[in-house]
């Protein structure tokens, strides 16, 4: 008997055992936090151990819908990708609308945290790092509200970072164009207008949906149209768009993250007043297509790629600063050519752009829809988004008014940063001028012959700078590089100076080339143009066989080079 009680004491110990792991692993981990917080996916859920707890969190922050087959579809879906790309990240979930939380906890029991909650939920959880990355289409009054909101918490943590919403880059509008091009294919035929009806707002981030259609046609999306529920494109212009087209059906989509209330019933309802049955009174055919932009694969990898650039958001900045050009192609193989030279060589930095000229800056707004950033917003900008390293580097030939105004504008900036350097201009070192004399002779060998004068024609300005021309004059006589002549469209050396020196020359024939950094509107019009008094017509009436060649400057490797290695020198 005595053996048998032992046994089973040991029968019964190992039992208790086995009953108290067992519960143990049945029980919540006590750190776990409410999986309403979440992204609404079981991989998401709060880490179970202290060291867990110090993971960085990603915050995604939607407007919210009370469409949970949507919600799951588009926001869902978006906070799921974002888990998955981001796997050292927790995911979790916070909405805007305090209506649609309500509503939500009301009808269906599910507890959603509006932005404070979540925050505060960080901190109690004692998170140490957290970006949050809006599901927003636009930085309007909601986006605002949000960076406000979120702000306040700023010292809580060790590093926090907003992230920017759907569109605000250039980049974004053609990604965006070209995503719901794709995703509406099926529809886009001869005779159909694809409609997108975004919410409107009377903040200024309105433009965001005339910017839009800006970029659908500069992209050649003619048939692609753009209105609002609230503010203006509105349902009555869209229809007169639409007729003006000569279209015969449209298909309506929301240009909204989630197809909820006003997708449903704004735009496809059957009540009085509602796009569709406006469209139909106007005597179109209608479809309507009930799906929101964040069930598209590639507006969420926009998401994707906002979040890894907010992730890198205290790297140095490269600020490529430029006068600018109104005509696109020139600007994307010149500009565009140094600034992405730049990236390659500064592989850590974020090389921005910003032009001086707010004429160019407006046409190019107004005309393609295209932001771009004047010197002070540039500046403005990086302060921000939290940078504390920037180099500013000037594609300028000279450093002329243009310059000065670059250096006026950046100096009350220095104290923002923890440092900012400012590189040269094309031209200040006497090497400067022996470089590029070498590659404009290498760039225009092709055309070099005893009877041929090859003519560069630079801006001019009355700047003391302007000895520029006459000094690479000079550089040129130096190097041996005959029959090749500079001058200016407004100073000195003239187009009379420099016909002048062509006739002494003894030539028969001059090609005409650019002194600038792009070929645009002088190069286009002042240097090539057939007009009276342009280079090329005056030199026809000397006599002269004439070449022209519209190639700017940063074109050339050697010249992208030269900015490269000044940008270089000031780090």
């Amino acid at each position: 008997m005595k053996h048998m009680t032992k046994a089973v004491a040991m029968l019964l110990a190992v039992c208790m055992m086995l009953g108290l792991a067992a519960c143990g692993q049945a029980a919540p981990a006590p750190t776990e936090a409410p999986a309403t917080t979440q992204a609404a996916a079981p991989e998401t859920e709060a880490p179970e151990t202290e060291a867990a707890a110090e993971k960085p969190v990603l915050l995604v922050v939607s407007f919210g819908t009370s469409y949970n087959d949507s919600r799951e579809a588009t926001i869902g879906a978006v906070e799921a990708d974002l888990q998955k790309a981001y796997p050292d990240y927790e995911v979790r979930r916070a909405f805007t609308s305090q209506i649609i939380i309500d509503k939500l906890k009301e009808r269906d029991n599910i507890d959603t945290d509006n932005v404070t909650q979540a925050m505060e939920r960080l901190i109690a959880d004692g998170v140490k790092e957290v970006v949050v990355q809006p599901t927003h289409v636009m930085p309007g009054f909601e986006y605002d509200d949000m960076v406000k909101e979120v702000s306040t918490f700023a010292d809580k943590f060790d590093k926090l970072t907003i992230s920017k919403p759907l569109l605000t880059d250039n980049e974004d509008y053609d990604r965006l164009a070209a995503a719901l091009v794709k995703e509406t294919a099926e529809y886009n035929q001869e005779g159909t207008a694809i409609v997108f009806m975004g919410h409107g707002t009377e903040h200024e981030s309105n433009s965001t949906y005339a910017r839009m259609q800006k970029r659908f046609a500069a992209l050649g999306y003619n048939n692609y149209i753009v209105g609002t529920v609230e503010a203006t494109p509105s349902l009555e212009d869209v229809i007169g768009i639409a007729k003006e087209s000569g279209a015969k059906k449209v298909v309506l989509l929301p240009l909204m993250v989630v197809a909820g209330d006003h997708a449903n019933n704004d735009m496809a309802g059957d009540e009085e007043g509602s796009w569709k049955t406006e469209f139909e009174k106007a005597g179109f055919e209608v479809e309507c297509v009930l799906k929101g932009m964040g069930q598209y694969e590639d507006v969420r990898k926009m998401y994707i790629d906002h979040a890894a650039a907010a992730m890198e958001g205290q790297k140095p900045v490269l600020l490529a600063v430029s006068f600018g050009t109104s005509y696109n192609d020139s600007r994307d193989i010149t500009i565009g050519a140094v600034e992405a030279a730049l990236q390659e060589a500064n592989p850590d930095y974020q090389v921005r752009r910003a032009f001086t000229s707010q004429i160019i800056i407006d046409i190019l707004n107004e005309r393609d829809g295209l932001a771009i950033d004047n010197v002070t917003q540039a500046m403005d900008r990086l302060v921000a988004d939290g940078v504390k390293e920037v180099v500013v580097q000037p594609t300028h030939v000279m450093a002329g008014f243009e310059y000065d105004d670059v250096m006026k504008e950046i100096e009350s900036y220095k104290d923002k940063f923890d440092s900012m350097k400012i590189g040269s201009a094309l031209l200040v070192e006497d090497t400067d001028y022996t470089n590029l004399a070498k590659i404009l002779v290498d760039e225009t060998k092709d055309y070099v012959a005893d009877d041929t004068a090859i003519v560069f024609m630079g801006h001019g300005t009355e700047h003391e700078a302007n000895a520029t021309y006459a000094k690479l004059q000079e550089t040129m006589n130096k190097e041996g590089y005959k029959n090749y002549i500079i001058g200016t469209v407004e100073a000195t050396p003239s187009l009379e100076d420099v016909i002048a020196m062509a006739k002494e020359a003894g030539v028969k024939k001059v090609v005409l080339l650019p002194l600038m950094i792009v070929a645009g509107d002088h190069a286009n019009n002042d240097m090539a143009g057939d007009e009276e008094g342009s280079w090329k017509t005056e030199f026809e009436k000397a006599g002269f066989e004439v070449e022209c060649v519209l190639k700017g400057m940063g074109q050339y490797p050697g010249v992208q080079q030269m900015i490269v290695d000044h940008a270089a020198a000031a780090k």
